[in-house]
């Protein structure tokens, strides 16, 4: 693995299905590189503006479905060339500090002032049943 490789992974740009790819520039000139996500999706984008194929034939020679590169269209459409880079998977934030959750933590504070997380940890848990770790609720206090 070449420290390309490596590079690309780290920022979450790595084709994984790299092997698919059969476009003949990713063929025939090592600029182009199949390993880039954000090459071969731009790429495919590119292609398809000429016209010269149909958009199932060149996102088959790209290794995406055809939705994946309508995906792709619009995200460049939108954003241009960033918008290609591949988002963070996962959640995007605390799931369990709802509304409700987040109400009770303040009006706790207000009753017992300078309570401390694990005292409101303790009090959420037995009051609504909900176990969050001492740490996300001062988080979310600092936060706030």
């Amino acid at each position: 693995m070449s420290m390309k490789d490596d590079y690309l992974r780290e920022n979450g740009c790595f084709n994984s299905n790299h092997a698919s790819v059969t476009a003949d520039a990713f063929a025939s000139s090592p600029f182009f590189d199949a390993r880039d996500i954000v090459q071969v999706k731009y790429e495919m984008v590119r292609a398809a503006s000429g016209g010269e194929s149909s958009v199932t034939e060149i996102a088959e020679a790209h290794g995406f479905s055809r939705k994946s590169f309508y995906q792709a269209r619009e995200a460049f459409d939108a954003g241009g060339l960033c918008a290609l880079v591949p988002k963070k998977t996962g959640p995007k934030g605390p799931n369990k500090l709802n509304t409700g959750v987040q109400e009770f933590i303040f009006s706790f504070l207000k009753e017992h002032s300078g309570a401390k997380s694990g005292q409101i940890s303790a009090a959420l848990e037995n009051e609504m049943g909900i176990k969050i770790h001492p740490r996300t609720i001062y988080r979310h206090i600092k936060k706030n």
